[in-house]
């Protein structure tokens, strides 16, 4: 990795080694880090834009590309530490590489979408990382010239206009929401969503969700990059997930709630929902009105030793709101989680939970739900 990153400079500098150099860790190419493909192909690009091994060169960091509904990324089999290389750096430098030798590829918008979100209040987590970030977004916008934005658009469904304008340099950066109802949509027939544009300069973005509710008994776990499962048990069995399900209880009873995470990759901004039975209560430990013996809701990963499992808390929030619980993560490295809490059943009767569900907020066609599920609270005897 380092001898790409050196031929890289030299090439860079207008200084070009021997062509054995790069010959000879092409042919080593199995032994490189993904960035390190993609500095031999800028190397390659800067001595013969016309040289084949490019296109191999892409095509391998191509096929390893991580792809959801609207991002693309990368991920290093091993890190390169003292590259002072992350999974970020490794993403903005394959960039910077299709940007300047592939500028058609069709991965590119996705890879540009992730590496904004994968900023942490505006920034990105090292200097490396902001740097690499920063020349391969202005050498992608000199491609497209999006700056310089000039275009007019419209948007239209079903034959409707939604929204019409033009977008200038001067409000090329500010975004446009759209929101329909859904009993708006056409009920028993296809719907149809156009979005144009006209000639111009520049670039024009779009995202579309659609979100709907269905009855609980109807919702089957889905799993769109994220896994999540929910369990019901008695608080004083101590077996983990080997405890019994608990699917009744009466007034008064504490319930426990386990709720595992399963991240396949890394994940940006993570948003956790569980939703309570609506004869529920969440138990609140920080109250003073708290028994000491409830358990300490939090987020855990799932590691080998127990003792150390205090020391791998990644939320960075939860909330005990009325009517469900929710949890925030800024960042959230693969791997498996666990999140506990207790609630105290109040009111009788058969309720219908709804499923908990986990998604990227900025990119929510990331995400997963559990299973919805029936709880049955009895009057106590």
């Amino acid at each position: 990795n380092r001898q790409a990153f050196v031929l890289y400079v030299l090439a860079e500098a207008g200084q070009t080694r021997r062509t054995s150099d790069t010959g000879e860790l092409f042919r080593k190419r199995d032994k490189l880090s993904r960035y390190g493909r993609a500095f031999l192909a800028l190397t390659l690009g800067l001595t013969d834009e016309d040289d084949r091994r490019i296109a191999t060169l892409l095509s391998d960091i191509q096929n390893a590309a991580i792809l959801s509904a609207t991002g693309a990324h990368w991920e290093e089999e091993d890190y390169d530490r003292w590259g002072m290389n992350t999974d970020t750096r490794s993403t903005a430098i394959i960039l910077d590489a299709l940007a300047r030798l592939d500028p058609d590829n069709a991965l590119i918008p996705q890879v540009v979408r992730w590496l904004m979100v994968a900023r942490q209040d505006g920034i990105w987590e090292t200097t490396q990382e902001t740097a690499w970030a920063l020349i391969a977004l202005t050498d992608w916008m000199v491609v497209t010239g999006e700056l310089e934005g000039e275009y007019e658009y419209g948007v239209w469904l079903n034959g409707e206009a939604l929204a019409e304008g033009s977008v200038t340099p001067d409000t090329v950066d500010q975004p446009i929401q759209l929101r329909v109802d859904v009993a708006e949509l056409l009920a028993g027939a296809g719907n149809r969503l156009t979005v144009g544009r006209g000639p111009g300069k520049g670039r024009l973005y779009y995202t579309a969700h659609l979100k709907v509710y269905l009855p609980v008994e109807e919702i089957e776990p889905l799993n769109r990059g994220i896994i999540v499962s929910r369990r019901y048990s008695d608080p004083a069995c101590t077996e983990g997930t080997k405890c019994p399900e608990v699917n009744e209880a009466a007034v008064g009873d504490v319930v426990q709630v386990r709720l595992t995470v399963i991240a396949p990759h890394d994940l940006y901004y993570v948003v956790v929902e569980d939703p309570l039975p609506a004869g529920a209560e969440a138990i609140d430990v920080n109250l003073e009105t708290t028994s000491e013996l409830a358990q300490e809701p939090g987020l855990y990963r799932d590691v080998q030793y127990r003792f150390y499992r205090r020391w791998w808390r990644w939320y960075n929030r939860s909330e005990m709101r009325d009517d469900k619980v929710v949890l925030f993560a800024d960042y959230l490295p693969a791997g498996t989680y666990e999140y506990t809490y207790s609630f105290r059943a109040t009111l009788p009767g058969e309720y219908q939970v709804v499923p908990t569900s986990a998604q990227e907020f900025y990119f929510p066609e990331v995400f997963g739900r559990g299973d919805g599920r029936l709880l049955t609270i009895r009057v106590g005897e």
